[in-house]
């Protein structure tokens, strides 16, 4: 028997601006924590571990992030979801819990994550806190043709913070659209690097606007370390967590 042998799925959305990321940091406010606080209240005097699909950056948003709460104490889940709720903040809100089965771990579960990026070409009040406000002109073809090299199965690690992850990546999706005064990026892979989607918008993004060479990402992808930009974390969300192929 595992050593929780009660689990629940836990479907939620966040807005990160105020938590320093998913993963629990002594002395600062996460999600992973504020979770945990909350299921503590919920299941007192029990072991609870809580586990969640990705470990997104301090800043970062999610419109579907899935969690598994381990216990030894089995609830109704719409009690579970209407408490966690309650004793969570108004920038995070669980929508679904279900009964899951013992010991499922939704990291290994996962087939695929999406994730969006969103820019503004300018200043927006409005979308601050949801997108990068960038100040230069950007060419919509270089955007356009650079998002498709990213397709198959590449070595990431030219384009990595650590070096120690295995860095062969198979991404399914990448694209750019642009409407009116917005871009959004859009990828799609199994699995994703320490800021590895920020790092290649921040890299197409100044490729586009002239500030890095053309040839930037196709050389990173040839396997030669190159010069690369992080994007700011705000801009990004973790839009959707697939358990079976996108």
């Amino acid at each position: 028997m595992s050593r929780y042998p009660v689990a629940y799925r836990l479907d939620l959305e966040y807005d990160g601006t105020d938590f320093f990321g998913w993963q629990i940091q002594p002395q600062h406010r996460t999600v992973q924590g504020e979770l945990l606080e909350a299921a503590r209240r919920l299941f007192p005097d029990q072991e609870i571990r809580i586990i969640g699909t990705s470990r997104t950056d301090r800043g970062v948003h999610a419109r579907h992030q899935v969690a598994a709460l381990w216990t030894h104490q089995a609830r109704d889940p719409a009690e579970v979801q209407a408490a966690l709720n309650a004793l969570t903040g108004d920038d995070l809100w669980i929508h679904r819990v279900v009964r899951a089965p013992e010991g499922f771990n939704p990291r290994y579960a996962a087939r695929a994550k999406r994730y969006r990026y969103r820019l503004v070409r300018g200043r927006s009040p409005l979308r601050r806190r949801y997108a990068w406000e960038f100040p230069l002109p950007l060419d919509p073809e270089v955007l356009h043709s650079l998002a498709p090299l990213l397709l198959g199965e590449h070595d990431f690690g030219p384009l990595s913070v650590d070096r120690r992850e295995d860095t062969r990546i198979q991404v399914l999706e990448s694209r750019w659209h642009l409407e009116g005064d917005e871009a959004r990026y859009t990828i799609v892979a199994p699995r994703f690097l320490y800021k590895m989607v920020r790092i290649l918008v921040g890299t197409m993004v100044l490729t586009a606007a002239g500030r890095l060479p053309p040839d930037t990402l196709h050389r990173a992808l040839q396997g030669e370390r190159v010069r690369f930009v992080v994007a700011p974390p705000h801009g990004l969300c973790l839009d959707r967590v697939f358990f079976e192929m996108p």
